[in-house]
């Protein structure tokens, strides 16, 4: 029944169910979704708001309260100070102008040391021994006996009082030269030596007024700022001419110590207030901002939205259903000639016909199809040629193991006999039959490489009696790196048959290896009579020479589309073949403790 009426009311055509679904499941939730968050955008935007105001007028408090801190600090510091503490308690040591100096020096050293949020700090000292000193020029003459009878003084010298206190509206007695203000805030305080003896009374003054306007400074664009006393009254704002209004201010004195932050909003003028409490100065830090300015920005984006969102829309629609209409039947056609060419095996292409997607899609699939059919050719060709090199294989063993056990036989007799020459030869040549039979691994590590070679010379030796010498410059971690079996010998063995003829003459071959970029490096260098005078003397050898061509092949073969390279070139007084290819480290490698097990512990050594 359901799945009727699902049919009954949904169209049959492709086309048409991609636009009723657009309709349905896109157009219509995003229509609700909008019209909702834009009925929600403007509670959002001024909670947003209010949390920013929040956190900007925190961070103006906790900057204030910082300053309080230092300036407590301060009077720690001039307590633990002993240069302070000796003109203080000894005034009658010193001489009037230098005590004067010292006490100033050390109010400028705090005031660098510690005062860099740009709100001034002034100091008044006095000692019980009728001296004043400041950090200040005052408005009037500094009167000790005056001074001594001022309220904050009373208020520290009076027995049970507070050894700290902080007054919020003290007096400006600063010249006016310096500062405007008319109240400052004031931490009074009773300097005591380590033996907690009172030595001198302290008042520290902070022209917050010039605090609030810095704190302010940049911030008009955002907002009015005001700072407000316990009762209500402007103290300072950051725009002249600018008030809050009294039932706001009715608000924030009837707000609660548990809500030392919040905002109002005044539904008259649309405006956002934003308060913060601050204890220390018994009073209220209160942002200004209109929402007017910031609901027209919601309006404005509200409109380009709609005209936006409906231009899109519509696009959208006739796009979606043009495409889906010339879409569907070359599908439907694209889908029939593939079916043709799986039922002919792959064998048939498809006509390459129409455009965009479609052509791309019927020139991919033919690519698709010439790739199989290549591939398969490749595995067929590969496959003979695996059974043709197993079938060899299988052929060239049978010689060379008959050829080890023979030689196994004679090593065996001439170790019975002494005859320690041949049963040395016996063992070099055994390595390297050794190494031929072993068809199972490619790559030996290059330490086995110059064993070969070294087993090779000493064969070689033995036969002609030359003197010529074999260097190696391969330091011990190149000596684990993987490379081709024989990919080294036979440079050795051109080198012996073209380079020197197997003369009897002395020479020289050397074999570098060295490592750049991920790459390894094999030189094989002799002083040989060179490329062009072996070329021109041909020597005659009964089986074809292992030649470059062949180490190059082998480099193909095993590392295929790494990086490699073979090349040969004469030099000043030889020959030189270098080649590179990947470098491989057998790891971890062991440095070897026995120097005969290792050819490369002598490091130059004799063929």
């Amino acid at each position: 029944m359901w799945k009727r009426l699902f049919r009954r009311i949904t169209p049959e055509t492709f086309k048409n169910r991609i636009l009723l679904a657009f309709l349905l499941f896109l157009l219509a939730p995003i229509a609700l979704l909008v019209v909702y968050n834009f009925k929600e955008t403007e509670r959002v935007l001024q909670d947003n708001a209010s949390a920013k105001n929040i956190e900007q007028l925190e961070g103006i408090k906790d900057g204030f309260v910082d300053l309080m801190s230092l300036v407590m600090k301060t009077g720690l510091l001039l307590e633990q100070d002993s240069t302070l503490l000796s003109t203080m308690t000894k005034p009658e040591q010193f001489d009037p102008i230098e005590r004067k100096k010292k006490v100033e020096n050390k109010f400028a050293s705090i005031e660098n040391s510690f005062f860099l949020t740009g709100a001034t700090v002034y100091y008044t000292l006095l000692d019980f021994h009728g001296n004043v000193y400041t950090s200040y020029i005052p408005k009037s003459a500094l009167i000790y006996d005056e001074l001594k009878n001022e309220a904050w003084v009373q208020a520290l010298q009076s027995k049970g009082g507070e050894r700290y206190k902080w007054n919020p509206n003290d007096d400006n007695v600063v010249i006016r030269e310096r500062t405007v203000s008319n109240k400052m805030l004031s931490l009074y305080e009773l300097l005591r030596d380590d033996a907690l003896k009172p030595f001198a009374y302290a008042r520290f003054s902070i022209d917050y007024e010039e605090w609030f306007d810095r704190a302010t400074k940049g911030r008009q664009d955002e907002g009015t700022y005001f700072l407000l006393d316990s009762s209500g009254r402007t103290m300072f704002e950051s725009a002249p001419g600018e008030t809050v209004d009294e039932t706001i201010v009715a608000g924030l004195m009837g707000s609660t110590a548990e809500e030392p932050s919040s905002s109002i909003v005044d539904g008259r003028d649309r405006t956002l207030y934003t308060f913060s409490r601050v204890d220390e100065l018994d009073g209220y830090l209160v942002k200004k901002v209109p929402l007017s300015l910031l609901f027209m920005e919601v309006h404005k984006q509200k409109q380009r939205f709609f005209v936006g969102f409906g231009a899109i829309l519509l696009l959208f629609v006739l796009l979606t259903y043009f495409i889906s209409s010339t879409i569907t039947v070359p599908l439907k056609l694209f889908q029939r000639k593939m079916e043709s060419s799986v039922k002919a095996n792959l064998k048939v292409k498809l006509p390459e016909q129409g455009r965009g997607e479609i052509l791309a899609l019927t020139r991919s699939f033919n690519s698709m199809i010439d790739d199989i059919n290549l591939l398969l050719e490749r595995l067929q060709l590969e496959e003979r040629q695996k059974q043709f090199v197993r079938f060899q294989v299988l052929l060239a063993q049978m010689n060379p193991h008959f050829l080890l056990n023979t030689l196994n036989t004679i090593k065996s007799i001439a170790l019975d006999k002494d005859e320690d020459e041949i049963y040395e030869i016996c063992v070099s040549l055994g390595k390297i039959l050794e190494t031929t039979l072993n068809t199972e691994v490619d790559l030996i590590l290059l330490k086995d490489e110059i064993v070969l070679i070294d087993s090779y010379m000493n064969i070689q030796k033995a036969r002609f009696g030359h003197g010529i010498q074999i260097h190696y410059d391969v330091n011990e971690e190149l000596q684990y790196a993987l490379i081709p079996k024989f990919c080294l010998q036979p440079l050795v063995e051109n080198s012996l048959l073209h380079g020197f003829g197997q003369s009897l003459k002395d020479g020289r071959i050397e074999i570098a290896a060295s490592s750049r970029n991920s790459l390894l490096y094999l030189d094989v260098t002799d002083n040989g009579i060179g490329v062009e005078r072996a070329k021109e003397k041909k020597i005659t050898r009964k089986r074809k020479s292992i030649g470059i061509q062949n180490i190059k092949e082998s480099l193909e073969l095993i590392f295929k589309n790494q990086s490699t390279g073979l090349t040969l070139e004469s030099t000043d007084d030889g020959t030189r073949v270098s080649m590179h290819l990947p470098l491989l480290l057998s790891k971890p490698y062991r440095k070897e403790d026995d120097i005969d097990g290792n050819p490369m512990a002598r490091f130059d050594r004799r063929g």
